[in-house]
């Protein structure tokens, strides 16, 4: 019995990592709440990370970048699930399921591998796309109770965008805070500065 609860609780920890790494059915706001943005810090470069306030995980992160790419293209490397296993490490697999209204919302399956000693495993999750400016994440199905995020990107110019991701995300499980934070802003920063570079880098 104790060993079957351990597997529960590894599971959700490694779900928790992993679906940070793309990019929904409830209303979402139609912008991001910046307040918290320390501004020269993200114009010099920094990708910015903070819990809502809170100076450890309460289930929600957020997260800020500059990227030096049209904004277009940053919302389409965000979108593209099917392509990510050939720049993130931890995904497997990602295939598109279904297409529903008109392109607007996308459910994909997803197989992931957080570390080498543990086992992959699939997830189901939709995106719901406003191009160029919006991308909102929800779980389908899965062993969390609560996952959903949005990706807000502005154009500072033509060639300059800003991205503002925000998490909520619940275990389910008395699980330690700080362990679940510190997987998320792990896992967040790494998908931003690993989308910058690939946006930079493109011709």
């Amino acid at each position: 019995m104790k060993a079957k609860k351990n597997n529960r609780l590894v599971d959700r920890i490694v779900t928790a990592g992993a679906f940070c790494l793309v990019a929904s059915t409830w209303p979402a706001a139609q912008e991001a709440d910046t307040a918290w943005i320390d501004d020269d810090a993200l114009q010099a470069g920094r990708i910015l990370v903070d819990f809502g306030g809170e100076q450890r995980f309460t289930e929600r992160i957020r997260a800020a970048a500059i990227i030096d790419a049209p904004q277009a293209l940053v919302w389409t490397i965000l979108s593209d699930c099917e392509a990510a296993p050939d720049y993130v490490d931890k995904v497997l697999s990602c295939e598109l399921i279904e297409t529903l209204s008109a392109d607007q919302a996308r459910i994909f399956r997803q197989r992931v591998k957080f570390s080498w000693f543990l086992p992959s495993f699939e997830h189901v999750f939709r995106l719901d796309l406003a191009p160029y400016d919006r991308i909102e994440v929800s779980r389908v199905s899965g062993p969390l109770d609560r996952l959903e995020g949005t990706w807000w990107l502005t154009a500072e110019t033509e060639t300059r965008t800003r991205v503002v991701y925000v998490l909520d995300f619940d275990p389910g499980l008395p699980l330690p805070r700080f362990i679940v934070g510190a997987t998320l802003k792990q896992d967040v920063v790494s998908v931003l500065r690993t989308v910058r570079q690939r946006a930079e880098s493109a011709p």
